[in-house]
């Protein structure tokens, strides 16, 4: 299974991503206003268009050394993310997904943290690819 590493500060504004293989997930996140959501922004390193992806995400504290304890899992894995922005994900580009959540997050503090999970048979690909816009010049 994969790992996204450790989600940093929200401060930072250069987003990292952490290559896992056909995905890389951004360090960064965002929870919704009214706490249903997380949103992560993913970019796609196959070949192909990016359907559907089913994921884990978890709320944890880090520790005095830098690792994550108390993890909780906040969502249904078995409901998939919602792509909301950057349809349809294609090769080489970065969407953001929004995975809901079944328990809301708590008060956000400087230990508690959020990270995605996700195996590489939890991706699934358009089985057709989409066209690609043509630009006509005049």
């Amino acid at each position: 299974m994969f790992y996204s590493v450790v989600a940093i500060a929200q401060e930072v504004n250069e987003d990292k991503f952490f290559n896992i293989g056909p995905i890389s997930i951004s360090d960064l996140y965002t929870i919704t206003p009214n706490k249903q959501n997380i949103v992560f922004k993913i970019k796609n390193n196959t070949s192909r268009t990016i359907r559907q992806i089913y994921g884990w995400a978890y709320k944890f504290d880090k520790g005095a050394d830098g690792k994550g304890k108390n993890f909780v899992l906040l969502n249904n894995p078995h409901k998939g993310g919602i792509i909301i922005k950057g349809k349809p994900h294609r090769p080489g580009s970065i969407s953001e997904w929004s995975f809901p959540l079944v328990r809301k997050p708590s008060i956000a503090s400087q230990e508690t943290s959020y990270t995605l999970r996700v195996h590489s048979r939890s991706i699934f690909f358009a089985s057709t690819e989409p066209r690609k816009k043509q630009i006509t010049k005049p």
